[in-house]
């Protein structure tokens, strides 16, 4: 992730957009973020090899430009985990997401649109432009995962459940955290937690180029980018059960960051073969 677009989504019309889109492309363009954040994870590098499609490589940690402080701080402190592939399992829940075709629109927040993408990092092996291999692609609307089939991507349906830890304390007062869990095939992500309370407006847009691991032939391309209104730490904890490969892959990690939280502003989903 890094500094992008700085400017909020002009949303174009369908005519227009079909002039500069590549045959099949499919674009969604999100408006109000609800919330948004990536687990930042460390993936074993003879793992992740085996991900990787023709004409990319793998950017270990020790070469990142872009680690995250978190991330870099521990690869400081113990350098054999410099070799160790960085990786991003990644969530947007919006109230609108538009496609040329149709608007999917809950402003009241009952049935929010999410995207996920679990990434590791890699790069061009000819130009060296950094482009993510996308493990997974996740929805929780069909309509959004037939978008993507037309496209040439593979998105897999998940359930996504958003409100407040269901706990209270020896005195019977409620948890005022929130939680947040998705369940991937076999693999239950939950995060506890909060918003830390110094909010403040996000800097730059979030961009993210990805090519599928797919059968290794390297053909389906996307792209996100998002410009976010706030952003802030988050304080809570993250649990993960199951044994499939995400599950073990995060559990695996010998270091796991999570955060900032994004809100509000847009952005789009660019899926193209």
């Amino acid at each position: 992730m890094g500094a992008g677009l700085a400017a909020a989504l002009v949303v174009l019309a369908a005519p227009l957009l079909a002039q500069d889109r590549a045959k099949g492309e499919q674009v969604w363009r999100m408006s109000g973020l609800r919330n948004g954040f990536c687990v930042l994870l460390l993936v074993d590098p003879q793992t992740a090899a085996k991900t990787v499609p023709d004409g990319l490589k793998l950017v270990s940690a020790g070469e990142a430009t872009d680690l995250h402080p978190a991330l870099k701080s521990e690869v400081q402190g113990q350098p054999a985990l410099g070799g160790w592939s960085p990786s991003h399992l990644c969530f947007y829940l919006v109230d609108t997401v538009q496609t040329d075709e149709y608007t999917l629109a809950d402003k009241k927040g009952r049935n929010t649109q999410l995207f996920a993408l679990w990434t590791i990092g890699a790069a061009e092996t000819a130009s060296g432009k950094k482009r993510d291999v996308a493990l997974l692609l996740l929805s929780n609307n069909d309509r959004l995962i037939r978008s993507g089939k037309l496209a040439g991507h593979y998105i897999r349906s998940v359930k996504a459940n958003v409100g407040k830890v269901p706990e209270v304390d020896e005195n019977g007062v409620p948890s005022g955290d929130d939680r947040f869990q998705v369940k991937v095939g076999k693999t239950l992500v939950t995060w506890d937690g909060h918003q830390a309370a110094d909010s403040a407006p996000a800097k730059g847009s979030v961009e993210i180029l990805w090519t599928t691991s797919n059968g290794g032939a390297g053909k389906e391309n996307g792209s996100l980018t998002l410009t976010p209104q706030w952003a802030s730490p988050m304080v809570g904890s993250l649990k993960v059960e199951g044994k499939d490969e995400l599950a073990k892959a995060l559990k695996a990690s010998p270091v796991r960051f999570v955060g900032p939280m994004y809100r509000g502003g847009g952005g789009e989903v660019r899926l193209s073969r």
